[in-house]
């Protein structure tokens, strides 16, 4: 078995290389500051954001740079799969399913939009990746499927298969992808736990307690959604939380009290609670928690979770450098720089003010 020296040596080197290359403060607070979205575009010359200008440039949309970016971020993890070996080859791969999931709800989405609503969907797959990232099927036999049978067969031998299988009979009954997108999430959280299980003890800790930030991420989004919007009974909402996470899981909500009491918007003052009990530390972030709609719960959740994962990035990063700590705090500060990126520019689009930017990042 290789040695931690011999299996993260070159790799912390190289990813620590290309994390000093992430834009400065001043460039992003150039970006904020921009008068316009064109004028923000050109901050990103000689960046490494320069092929967002070059596409906008070139075609005046800004979705086509977005696009570009999104199959750079992608690269970020294939590019290194040349460099590992087991068990850390399968964990990267086992994260890049994450692509590969965003790329097939935006399929099924626009299969549904045309098949299911009847909408006209023509132009609007363009942006999708084609290229095989873990698991190969036709992306574009998804969107043109005649049905849920068609779109079934499209996904092959692939895991995803069996999950539209169960689930694309909910899909058209209840006229909402909601099924299979959340079946989606839960397999690719399965997926990356059981690869990381596999690490080394250390590595493991390290990996499981990042993708522990994830999942809560992704739960508090849910949470709020499935009581705030959907209106959903506290049994199954909590039956339907990604396991794992390291505040917010099914067990944390039966554990804490029940979802019923008070308003709906309930859910998510209970969720900024179950927050606080796991990171103490970062408590001055989640406010006091007895304000505001399920939507603002729901934001200053995102917000501090956003920022609890830089900081376990940060950690890793100031850390023992021979650890798959490293790769994940690349893949967090890149995905998070990248995010914020974007969000200036779209915001930039629409003429909003920079307070309401401010309060986005």
């Amino acid at each position: 078995m290789r040695g931690a020296l011999s299996t993260y040596g070159f790799l912390s080197a190289k990813l620590k290389a290309r994390i000093s290359k992430t834009l400065p403060p001043d460039a992003m607070e150039r970006l904020i500051r921009a008068r316009s979205l064109p004028e923000a575009v050109q901050f990103l010359k000689g960046t490494e954001y320069a092929a967002i200008e070059e596409a906008y440039a070139a075609t005046g949309d800004l979705r086509s740079g977005e696009a570009l970016l999104l199959e750079r971020e992608l690269e970020l993890y294939t590019g290194l799969f040349r460099y590992l070996d087991e068990p850390v080859l399968s964990f990267v791969r086992a994260l890049a399913l994450r692509f590969e999931v965003d790329k097939i709800k935006n399929a099924v989405r626009l299969w549904f939009d045309s098949v299911i609503r009847g909408r006209n969907v023509d132009g609007k797959s363009g942006y999708l990746h084609r290229a095989t990232i873990v698991h190969a099927f036709d992306v574009d036999a998804v969107i043109l499927a005649p049905d849920a049978d068609a779109v079934v067969a499209a996904f092959g031998s692939t895991p995803y298969a069996a999950i539209a299988r169960s689930e694309m009979p909910r899909v058209v009954s209840g006229r909402s992808v909601f099924p299979f997108e959340l079946a989606l999430d839960r397999y690719y959280y399965a997926e990356a736990f059981a690869a990381a299980a596999k690490l080394g003890r250390k590595n493991r800790e390290v990996a499981e307690r990042v993708l522990g930030v994830d999942v809560d991420m992704q739960n508090v989004s849910w949470l709020v959604r499935f009581r705030g919007f959907y209106g959903m009974d506290a049994d199954t909402a909590a039956g339907l939380l990604i396991p794992r996470g390291r505040a917010i899981d099914a067990a944390a909500l039966k554990t804490a009290g029940s979802l019923d009491q008070g308003s709906p918007g309930y859910a998510g003052s209970l969720g900024l609670e179950l927050l606080r009990s796991a990171y103490g530390q970062f408590g001055v972030l989640l406010g006091s928690g007895s304000g505001g709609d399920a939507v603002a719960r729901l934001s200053l959740m995102e917000g501090a979770l956003r920022q609890i994962a830089r900081a376990e990035a940060g950690r890793s990063l100031a850390g023992y450098p021979f650890s798959i700590g490293v790769v994940l705090a690349y893949f967090t500060l890149r995905a998070e720089e990248l995010r914020a990126v974007m969000t200036i520019l779209n915001a930039k689009e629409y003429a909003l003010p920079e307070e309401r930017i401010r309060s986005s990042l």
